[in-house]
């Protein structure tokens, strides 16, 4: 239910006199958006923390949802109000007035985009969870906001009890470009294996067939077109064994057509076969197991990644994988992987070329994926999380 000012400062007296620690989630993170990404993120941590009944949860955000997830804890909307500009920034403040007589223990943060003046949010301690610095070193065109949201984290995470991060590599961006102190930085990873599993290749493919209308084998990349994925250069790899004869699977790559849609397109045009190159703008969550399943082999070049997700549903959902040896891709792959130069051209055409000729190597790389993606669960980031609150709660 959504509670009233009233009824949480009776709730959270009582609570007092229970001992659980009271942590407020900015669940917006996940409001009406696509189960990717932070919104993924944001979702599955949530959905595991609610399961811990040593903290009573109240989860925070501006607009009413029709989400079965906000039954389980303390709904609170924002005060509602509608301005010409900065209306989220005013909400939140409006919030922090709200509760500021009867503060929570917590209050969590699930991307590094915070408002001025967070520093004034009604908690004992603030935990935000940064990923890494993508925000910062990714390529393209930021929005103004992201800019500004850059600006305070680096400026002001002194305020900041904890920030945490998807890798050790992410630990290492976020001490170098936001300047945090290297202590208040906590590594947890992410989950993604045991949502995935591996799936018969030809009931995989029969699936996405009648979904998608993909009728032949086929490599796979799952990104947003954004110039960090690397997405021209996988296509340029590809039209280069094309060139030379190679015969090939379709490569079919998945991602919303963003701001380097267009590079991609123009990398196409230089393909002597374009129809085996396959654009699709969206495919639905449940179709995603059966998508990786069906693939000969996951291809993954980015070039900043703070954790890489599809790397590790890839592995769970016995595909092979070829992905970057640079950032925290290496890190999440281990030896479960092939590595490449992402900046090299032929790099990653020798590696797709190996591993779709020799089948010793790709069942090496299953058995390696299957087993590797068994460390990664939603489960273990919720409960790593979790201990990351009770620390902050029980250091001096």
């Amino acid at each position: 239910m959504v509670s009233s000012f009233d009824a949480d400062c009776e709730y959270m007296k009582t609570n007092d006199r229970q001992g659980k620690v009271r942590v407020a989630l900015m669940s917006y993170a996940m409001d009406n958006r696509p189960a990717k990404g932070t919104a993924l993120y944001t979702r599955k941590l949530i959905e595991n923390l609610l399961e811990d009944d040593r903290f009573e949860w109240y989860l925070v955000h501006f607009d009413r949802v029709d989400d079965p997830i906000y039954k389980r804890a303390h709904e609170i909307i924002m005060p509602e109000l509608k301005l010409p500009v900065a209306t989220r920034f005013v909400r939140t403040m409006l919030f922090f007035w709200k509760y500021r007589k009867n503060r929570f223990d917590i209050i969590h943060w699930f991307q590094p985009r915070l408002y001025p003046f967070f520093w004034l949010a009604p908690a004992t301690h603030i935990v935000v969870t940064a990923h890494g610095a993508g925000d910062i070193t990714a390529g393209g065109q930021f929005p103004p906001s992201r800019h500004i949201f850059n600006f305070i984290l680096k400026h002001c995470n002194a305020a900041v009890s904890a920030i945490i991060a998807d890798s050790q590599f992410g630990k290492e961006e976020i001490v170098e470009y936001y300047h945090a102190a290297r202590d208040r930085v906590r590594t947890i990873y992410l989950g993604g294996g045991e949502s995935y599993q591996m799936i018969n290749k030809d009931i995989a493919r029969a699936q996405i067939k009648e979904r998608y209308g993909i009728n032949d084998e086929f490599i796979l990349d799952i990104s947003r077109h954004v110039v960090h994925k690397n997405i021209p250069a996988l296509i340029r790899a590809y039209v280069s064994l094309q060139v030379e004869g190679v015969q090939l699977p379709t490569l079919v790559i998945v991602g919303n057509m963003h701001q380097a849609f267009g590079v991609a397109q123009a990398e196409v045009r230089n393909s002597p076969k374009p129809d085996d190159i396959i654009f699709i703008n969206y495919v639905a969550q449940e179709d995603l197991n059966a998508l990786y399943s069906a693939a000969e082999l996951f291809v993954f070049p980015s070039l900043n990644e703070g954790f890489g997700l599809p790397i590790v549903e890839a592995f769970a959902s016995g595909t092979p994988v070829i992905t970057s040896n640079v950032t925290s891709m290496p890190e999440i792959a281990g030896d479960a992987a092939l590595i490449v130069d992402p900046t090299n051209v032929s790099d990653i055409a020798a590696k797709i070329r190996a591993l779709l000729t020799d089948e010793t190597l790709q069942k090496e790389l299953i058995e390696k994926g299957l087993s590797r993606a068994r460390e990664f669960s939603w489960e273990r980031t919720a409960s790593n999380t979790a201990v990351l609150y009770l620390d902050l709660l029980t250091t001096p």
